[in-house]
């Protein structure tokens, strides 16, 4: 499917950014598995996750735990919740949780030119968490590495906390070309602390407090972190 296609759907303009990295594949999470159903042998963690493993696309490592990009056909034929209240407010999602919550381009709000991401979650509220896709992906990069629950690490890694920075390493690798030169230089020296900040049930590479710190100080503008009801 072309992303025109997407675009005439939702009568939205995709920003430049997001536009070259779908062509080059940065956006694809299924690689050269297209729409072939699974199965119970055929899974995506077992055919699919070892051909991109290396060679990550957006977000992969470090999207968050459930995280995961709407395919193409997933975002054309996307099917908003009958309590949105879409007349009001213009969403075009392109990435969703295990949970449910959905990330967003926010038509209603531009800046600079670009339309801010924001988090909806299941409880009628949305967050305005970035005021464009390139922010977007640097704060899902920080969040990546703070407060990371042991469980998780146990059950990808075998707690071996080691083999998820290799990763998120990936990440940052294949991503480095798109995202402005400071993002990258930030993430290299976060991702490469030798302090690993061990908690009771989670790792982590920066606190709570010095993630907050960071995404105001990189990050901020006037609508950061605002919420507002998005049912009927």
């Amino acid at each position: 499917m072309k992303i025109e296609e997407i675009e005439a759907k939702h009568n939205y303009k995709f920003p430049k950014l997001y536009k070259k990295l779908w062509e080059n594949g940065m956006l694809n999470w299924m690689g050269d598995w297209g729409d072939k159903p699974f199965s119970i042998t055929n899974t995506w963690e077992n055919s699919i996750y070892p051909t991109i493993k290396n060679n990550p696309p957006l977000l992969l490592h470090t999207g968050g735990y459930d995280f995961e990009l709407l395919t193409s056909n997933a975002m054309y034929q996307y099917k908003f919740d009958e309590l949105w209240n879409i007349n009001e407010h213009h969403f075009i999602p392109f990435a969703k949780t295990a949970e449910g919550d959905v990330y967003a381009f926010y038509k209603n709000i531009e800046i600079d030119g670009e339309n801010p991401i924001v988090h909806i979650l299941q409880n009628d509220e949305s967050k305005i968490i970035a005021k464009n896709f390139e922010d977007f992906i640097f704060r899902q990069m920080l969040t990546a590495i703070c407060d990371v629950e042991k469980d998780e690490i146990s059950a990808d890694y075998g707690d071996d906390f080691e083999a998820y920075r290799k990763d998120i390493l990936s990440d940052l690798r294949t991503i480095s070309p798109y995202i402005n030169k400071q993002y990258v230089a930030l993430l290299e020296e976060f991702f490469k602390r030798e302090e690993i900040l061990e908690g009771m049930f989670s790792y982590g590479l920066m606190s709570t407090n010095e993630l907050n710190l960071t995404i105001k100080k990189y990050l901020g503008f006037e609508q950061l972190n605002e919420t507002f009801e998005h049912e009927i």
